[in-house]
């Protein structure tokens, strides 16, 4: 093959690709809309005793399950207590930001991919490898 054949084929191929990955790209952000509240934080469960000689806690030694949500806050770790009935809710959330975080670091990649490859295709226009 000629080189003018191939540097032409080269640049269709990087529009074929950065035309991909921006389509890539529109269906995640597309996925961050369905996402729902989310809340950043780990759930933590923190076994204790509650205080009252005659409970089981103190009597068999079980102790008192509780949840609270830890997160960072100026690079202070702080918690908030998750009542009982919410601890489902809460979970769900903690499991939306995961994905959210998942699907942002996706979005980034796919950013970078899209700038590496315009760099490449200007590159192949003024004839440098």
């Amino acid at each position: 093959m000629n080189r003018v054949y191939t540097t032409h084929m080269n640049k269709y191929r990087m529009k074929i690709n950065i035309a991909w990955l921006e389509r890539k790209r529109g269906s995640l952000i597309k996925k961050l809309s369905g996402i729902g509240p989310f809340v950043d934080g780990s759930m933590v469960v923190v076994k204790r005793r509650c205080g009252n000689k005659r409970c089981k806690c103190y009597l068999k030694d079980q102790k008192h399950e509780s949840y609270y949500l830890h997160y960072k806050e100026k690079g202070v770790t702080k918690a908030v207590y998750i009542p009982v009935d919410y601890e489902d809710t809460v979970r769900g959330w903690n499991d939306n930001y995961k994905k959210l975080k998942e699907i942002v670091k996706e979005i980034s990649e796919t950013n970078k991919e899209i700038i590496k490859r315009h760099v490449k295709e200007k590159r192949l226009k003024k004839g440098r490898k």
